[in-house]
């Protein structure tokens, strides 16, 4: 980006010569002129700030993202390394008409399943 040749301070004290009488510019419609464009500094000035900001909070954001993410695979990274155990079967509450035994392996999938139905079909993915 270049570098701002005037400051809004520099445009409104900027004094212009005048040369002969009935030659030159009207002074009013100078000064109307060079307000209008003081204005548009002062907004461009706050769109500026109003955006570095933004790309601060955004990268902070982005920062925290990636060390979630890194503490995620790192998580599943020890729990691909620990010893797979059997499960203990647990016994649910018999019914009328059979008898129902459910594993964990049974309630990590329905847990899967209901993943899915919230999150989508990609959360799988991540």
């Amino acid at each position: 980006m270049e570098q701002v040749k005037y400051t809004q301070k520099d445009i409104l004290e900027r004094v212009f010569k005048q040369k002969r009488m009935g030659v030159g510019y009207d002074p009013a419609d100078v000064d109307s002129f060079l307000d209008d464009i003081i204005k548009d500094y002062g907004a461009f000035a706050g769109r500026i700030e109003q955006l570095q900001g933004e790309v601060a909070r955004l990268q902070t954001a982005l920062k925290a993202s990636q060390d979630q993410l890194v503490a995620i695979k790192q998580q599943q990274t020890n729990v691909a390394a620990e010893p797979v155990v059997e499960a203990p079967v647990t016994p649910v509450v018999e019914t009328p008409k059979a008898a129902q035994v459910v594993t964990n392996l049974d309630l990590i999938k329905r847990v899967a399943n209901l993943e899915r139905a919230v999150f989508g079909h990609d959360s799988d993915n991540i």
